[in-house]
């Protein structure tokens, strides 16, 4: 087992390793700027690892803010696409993260582990 964990531990929040398989990329984002920026994290998560979990949701609790193209037993990643992507591009096999319950759960957590990486 090869594991991405954070660094950053959010309170009161069960944070636990998710398998890489059992996880797709909700917003699957595929242009050149989302691309370019990709890029960028990635250098930055090689000098200074992940800061933060990711955060995913069940198919049943998910709010429909995009499609979802995961089969039912998935987690979608709604907050760390570029981690996600991170940990598949490096070999990673499990990630750390931590399940939403649901819109309003999932937009507090948002709140406090967004974060923009500067070029």
């Amino acid at each position: 087992m090869k594991p991405l964990t954070a660094y950053n531990i959010l309170p009161n929040r069960k944070q636990e390793l998710f398998d890489i398989n059992n996880l797709f990329d909700l917003p699957n984002r595929q242009d050149d700027n989302y691309k370019q920026y990709l890029a960028t994290v990635m250098k930055d998560m090689d000098k200074n690892g992940m800061s933060n979990p990711i955060l995913v949701i069940r198919k049943e609790n998910y709010w429909n803010r995009m499609p979802w193209t995961g089969t039912d037993t998935q987690l979608g990643v709604v907050t760390g696409s570029n981690r996600y992507r991170y940990a598949l591009e490096r070999g990673y096999t499990h990630i750390e993260g931590i399940i939403c319950n649901d819109k309003s759960d999932w937009f507090q957590m948002w709140q406090s582990t967004y974060k923009r990486v500067d070029k």
